[in-house]
């Protein structure tokens, strides 16, 4: 891609997204630059673990919907952002949208995978709140801890014999985060 002497937006973001070489790309737009997501087993699989918590909750619920790692949110005019595990109530999407959400999730989930610098996540964290995002969890598989945010509230650091909450967002979900730490071989 050639040198920009501006932001992309949103809306030429999903267009290069959608060019065929970036099929196989797992791509976000942060501050109007294309940034591309890196996965590995281990923060794959603690986001299936928090994903598989989620939905079963929010479903028997009726709540709303949970995506997953390619369930993209408009941020922005210069952001969508892909959250690990997000989800968003029925009241703040009625509808479900053919491809790109909207609106900020209700609550984000982002896992630290081997390629992400712990300051990168920390500003999505902001980004998120800042944008309408309720609560967010920063998701740490190599220290097994998380990091709660919320808008009015001083950051939570969870540890592993810790509870993940879902607050005022999702009222009475918990998850106890030795699930989602628990050793592959069990």
């Amino acid at each position: 891609m050639a040198i920009r002497d501006r932001a992309m937006t949103s809306a030429e973001f999903l267009e290069y997204a959608a060019l065929p070489e970036n099929a196989d790309r797992i791509l976000e737009l942060i501050d109007g630059e294309i940034v591309e997501k890196m996965v590995g087993y281990k923060s794959s699989r603690a986001a299936a673990d928090i994903l598989t918590a989620l939905n079963t909750f929010v479903s028997k619920r009726r709540l709303g919907g949970v995506t997953g790692a390619d369930g993209a949110y408009r941020m922005s005019d210069h952001e969508v952002f892909l959250p690990d595990v997000a989800f968003i109530s029925s009241e703040r999407l009625p509808e479900e949208p053919t491809g790109l959400v909207p609106v900020p999730p209700d609550l984000a989930v982002e896992v630290k995978s081997p390629s992400e610098r712990k300051r990168d996540l920390f500003r999505k964290a902001e980004r998120y709140l800042a944008t309408g995002t309720r609560l967010v969890w920063l998701i740490f598989p190599d220290e097994q801890t998380a990091e709660e945010y919320t808008p009015d509230e001083d950051l939570k650091t969870i540890h592993f014999d810790g509870t993940l909450s879902g607050g005022d967002v999702l009222p009475g979900f918990s998850l106890k985060l030795r699930r989602v730490f628990r050793p592959s071989k069990a």
